[in-house]
């Protein structure tokens, strides 16, 4: 009995095989059917996703391996151009993701002078940041730190204490 495995080993033998630009290429056909499905069916979108699906299938199973190398090797030139274009949209996503992520614990905070950004926890009080690229020393407020919360709901409490004494004042009074 043939192992399944091998079967497919032989019958990709002296095929070319999956590479980067039919990865690609696999990701815009998914995203034409997604975007297609969710706009009813637009039938045109569905043609591209099963055009782009037949294209992969051929240059896998394609024998001309010089020639889709080839289409692989402009493909890369191609996407290495794009990454290198993009570098600072990708820098800014990041940075937009990470403060994000980091929202609930801390704060971010630009140097005065050469407008670095400084990452700093949260609920701290009032802190002193050194910038670590041109060592400017600034102030920023953080938001309150739990002493600070302490102290302001005892404030509020005494508050209220007072409140509830000068009324039980007036109602003695009367």
């Amino acid at each position: 009995m043939v192992e399944p495995m091998n079967w497919l080993r032989n019958f990709m033998m002296g095929r070319y095989g999956p590479d980067s630009f039919s990865l690609f290429l696999i990701v815009i056909s998914l995203v034409c059917t997604l975007v297609s499905s969710l706009f009813g069916g637009l039938w045109p979108l569905l043609f591209i996703s099963y055009a782009l699906w037949f294209w992969v299938i051929f240059r896998m199973l394609s024998r001309n391996i010089e020639g889709r190398a080839k289409e692989n090797e402009k493909f890369m030139v191609f996407w290495n151009w794009v990454k290198e274009h993009t570098v600072g949209i990708r820098g800014w996503l990041t940075t937009q993701a990470n403060r994000f992520r980091d929202r609930r614990t801390h704060k971010y905070f630009r140097c005065p002078k050469c407008r670095q950004m400084v990452r700093v926890p949260k609920n701290k009080g009032k802190v002193r940041i050194i910038c670590p690229k041109c060592k400017n020393e600034f102030i920023r407020q953080t938001g309150k730190s739990a002493a600070q919360r302490a102290r302001e709901e005892q404030a509020r409490a005494e508050k209220s204490a007072a409140r509830a004494a000068k009324k039980a004042d007036k109602a003695g009074k009367k």
